[in-house]
Formats: structure tokens, C-alpha cells, sequence
């Protein structure tokens, strides 16, 4: 059963449309061990959920085709390089749990702001108030706060993913995918 409905319904469901990266399965575990770690929180983001948000775009109902479609050829376009993902820092904000990189990724940076610039003009603006901070939320509803140092989780991400979430009723799904590096 579906969750998604024609996109002329009234719904009350916000859709959020999103760029991102996936770990590798060795990091996945590396990730997954660190949060599994955690003590008590609220939510432990699934296996299958964790990314890395390069870009967002929400939507009072269901996407139409042609927003999908709009974002889908940005993606294709858009030849960005495989590029090396490494988390270094846990970071407890109070709500969320993150692992954020150590250290600036240029490269990561660029490619994101490629991919902006493509979907602005495109149409497809991102979220309001959205800014690209690099992370990987792994748990959700941690009272604590601190920061520290992790060992190094790092990753080669080749592949960029086109996902559409329905907000708190923790369904993805993958509209598409395209290899970088190639």
C-alpha cells in the first residue's frame, strides 16, 4: 500500500524532495555501531535512511511529474566526480544526533553548489531557509548536548539519489539515481 496520492488531492502530508548521498555498507556499519552506542534517544535513523542532504525542496502535496522530471535532468546533467566523504565529529545538539566532517570538504562543496545553481534555474528552489551543512543525522530526540571527536568514517560516494519523504511518517522513496565519476 501507497502512501503517495494523485498530486491534485488535498492532502495534509508535507512532501520533501532531496538530494543525497548514501554511505557505503562498510560505513553504514561504522555509522550504525556509533549509533547504536548512543544510550537512549527518541528515534535511530534505519540503516536504509542514512544520507548525506546536498539539497532540499518541500511541497504541500504529492510532487507532480513534471517537477520530478525537472529535478531528474538537473541530476543527469550535473557530472560531478566521486568524491571522498569522511566523518570525524559527533555532535549532540540537544534534539538530533550528527556526524559532521572534521575537516572542510572543497570538492563536496562545489559539487553542491553545482547542483543548486542548476535546480534555481531550473525553477526549483530549495527549501526555505535551507543551508548546506554537511552531515549525516543518525538518531533524532537526544536531550544531551556535546561534541567529539569519532574515528574517521570515510567513504567513496559515486552515486547521487533523488528522494521523495513523506515528513514524520518515515517513508522514502528513491525517484532516482545517477553515478558520478563517470
Amino acid at each position: 500500500m501507497t502512501k503517495l496520492r494523485s498530486y491534485d488531492t488535498d492532502e495534509l502530508i508535507l512532501h520533501r524532495l532531496f538530494f543525497a548521498l548514501r554511505p557505503s555498507e562498510e560505513a553504514i556499519g561504522e555509522i550504525a555501531a556509533i549509533r547504536d552506542g548512543l544510550g537512549p534517544v527518541q528515534s535511530h535513523i534505519p540503516d536504509e535512511k542514512l544520507h548525506m542532504t546536498l539539497f532540499v525542496h518541500n511541497r504541500p502535496t504529492t510532487p507532480d511529474p513534471d517537477l520530478v522530471e525537472r529535478m531528474s535532468k538537473v541530476a543527469a546533467k550535473v557530472a560531478g566526480p566521486g568524491m571522498r566523504v569522511a566523518l570525524g565529529e559527533l555532535i549532540g545538539n540537544g534534539d538530533n544526533v550528527l556526524l559532521r566532517p572534521g575537516d572542510h570538504m572543497p570538492v563536496l562543496g562545489a559539487f553542491r553548489d553545482k547542483l543548486a545553481y542548476g535546480l534555481a534555474v531550473a525553477g526549483v528552489p530549495s527549501m526555505r531557509g535551507y543551508r548546506f551543512d554537511p552531515h549525516v543525522t543518525i538518531a533524532y530526540g537526544m536531550r544531551d548536548s556535546f561534541r567529539r571527536t569519532v574515528p574517521l568514517i570515510s567513504w567513496r560516494s559515486d552515486e547521487l539519489v533523488l528522494v521523495h519523504s513523506l515528513v514524520g511518517l518515515t517513508e522514502h522513496r528513491i525517484l532516482g539515481r545517477w553515478k558520478l565519476g563517470e
